[in-house]
């Protein structure tokens, strides 16, 4: 079953939980893109909200990169990032 989150605190708590699907949508997904698209994405040194910092910590991020796989969807609803667990 897929997980779908909205927000930092849900993917953070998603990937702890270690579902096997995730699913980013909406608004969170275009704010996400570029951070799963690249390798080294340090979310400390990016213009983001407090909260989302605190939520992406490097070790939630570490294992967001590493344990799984991202898809982009791009389709009429609008973008989803899809994360596989490996």
């Amino acid at each position: 079953m897929k997980k779908v989150v909205a927000n930092p605190m849900e993917l953070r708590d998603a990937i702890r939980c270690e579902k096997p699907n995730i699913s980013i949508t909406g608004g969170f997904a275009e704010m996400m893109q570029p951070i799963v698209t690249q390798q080294e994405a340090d979310v400390e040194k990016m213009d983001l909200p407090t909260f989302m910092k605190l939520a992406l910590d490097p070790a939630t991020m570490e294992t967001l990169t590493t344990a799984y796989q991202v898809a982009m969807k791009n389709d009429a609803q609008g973008l989803e990032l899809e994360c596989v667990r490996l």
